[in-house]
């Protein structure tokens, strides 16, 4: 039975109405991007300031993304247990914590260190803010939630490094730290007037509520379908590790012109769901989705032979990567969620915690000793882009998931 397309929203919600709370929800959902890419310009500054390598420093990038996914595995279902807001201020009160020990870090291994705090509370953050999309929209009117939440996001990593790029030429690399802790405070005064939507909590102790991962984990069609979306995460993430060492000491950039080149593909990135919401889904869709993966293999491929050559034709090539990786999230985050009926904390949290783990990954694969960066960004590409095709391929023939639209 398809779902409805309009849910009413709980009253009082949130102050400024649903527009506020969808405004609301993308600046949580942003605290990740934003959070990882506003410091790429400064990171190979750091590894001179720390006395360190480049393969050390990604640690800060790496250790991030993995402690974000492991830890949003255990916020979901507490959150689910325990409510929205206790987790959510939980979230931000480590967040706050890791960006103090970052501004005041002396040593690469307490920079990770804050890094690491910051990632458990991001998980939190994130964790709360997939379950109450859950919990407030579903049906088409959840999509359209979702693509304007991923716009909105998406800017955040677009804008990130030109903003760090510019408060660099204002202060240190602490005070892009000082920047994030501010953004911290910010969502924690939004929390407040935040109203808790969850409806029916989980029973038992704390302990039996983990369990509902493997409840969920249960579902074929959830299985796949989480696979298939999370893989798509390692070409993103490869290239958010890779990117600063590609353009500044492959390219000979500066920092600023990283940063404009770094936009120029998240250009390409907040415009895919905007598409995709007004033209690309009126396509059949598995046969679109077929299509956007069929795209990043072949766009890997080119990045892998060519993106070497020149820093124009590198931005060029990966933009494929860019906007039909992009483009295939919305369509692929609702299908993942709507596989199941309950356990939305959960559900959110699982998809998150398996696309950064495959995320984190990739940045430990683009840690190797590459002769050429670039390398690593396109095979690790066209081995995404391939593999999604295949299982997706044979997934949706033989109707393995519940398809909607």
């Amino acid at each position: 039975m398809q779902e409805p397309d309009t849910k009413p929203l709980p009253p009082d919600v949130f102050p400024l109405g649903r527009k506020g709370l969808i405004v609301f929800l993308a600046f949580l959902s942003a605290f990740v991007p934003l959070t990882t890419d506003l410091y790429l310009p400064a990171l190979p500054s750091m590894v001179q300031v720390f006395s360190t390598t480049p393969q050390i420093a990604n640690f800060t990038l790496s250790f991030f993304m993995l402690f974000f996914a492991v830890s949003m595995l255990l916020w979901g279902p507490f959150t689910d247990k325990y409510g929205r807001k206790p987790i959510l201020y939980t979230g931000l009160a480590l967040y706050l914590a890791g960006c103090l020990i970052c501004i005041f870090s002396i040593s690469i291994t307490m920079l990770i260190i804050g890094r690491v705090l910051q990632a458990i509370g991001s998980g939190a953050i994130q964790a709360v803010s997939m379950a109450i999309v859950k919990d407030c929209f579903q049906g088409e009117q959840m999509e359209r939630v979702l693509v304007w939440i991923q716009t909105l996001v998406i800017l955040a990593p677009m804008l990130a490094p030109i903003i760090g790029a510019q408060l660099l030429r204002l202060t240190s690399w602490q005070g892009l730290f000082v920047f994030l802790g501010g953004c911290g405070g910010l969502a924690t005064g939004m929390a407040f007037c935040l109203k808790e939507t969850l409806e029916n909590p989980t029973e038992g102790h704390a302990f039996q509520s983990l369990g509902r991962i493997g409840y969920v984990l249960g579902h074929r069609g959830y299985r796949i379908l989480l696979l298939v979306f999370s893989l798509m995460c390692m070409p993103v993430m490869s290239f958010l590790s890779t990117s600063s060492f590609i353009y500044i000491n492959l390219f000979q950039l500066s920092e600023q012109q990283y940063s404009y080149f770094f936009a120029f593909n998240g250009c390409f990135a907040m415009l895919a769901p905007i598409a995709y919401m007004r033209i690309l889904r009126k396509i059949p869709r598995r046969l679109f989705i077929t299509a956007c993966f069929s795209c990043v293999a072949c766009a890997g491929a080119a990045v892998l032979f060519f993106g070497n050559l020149s820093p124009y034709l590198f931005a060029l090539l990966y933009v494929p990567v860019t906007f039909f990786g992009s483009a295939v999230r919305p369509a692929g985050t609702m299908l993942v969620m709507t596989q199941l009926d309950t356990d939305n904390g959960t559900v959110g949290a699982l998809f998150g915690c398996v696309a950064l783990l495959f995320g984190s990954f990739s940045m430990l694969l683009c840690s190797l000793n590459w002769p050429i960066l670039t390398w690593a960004v396109g095979l690790i590409s066209l081995a995404t882009g391939l593999a999604c095709l295949a299982i997706w391929l044979i997934a949706s023939h033989r109707k393995m998931f519940r398809m909607h639209g």
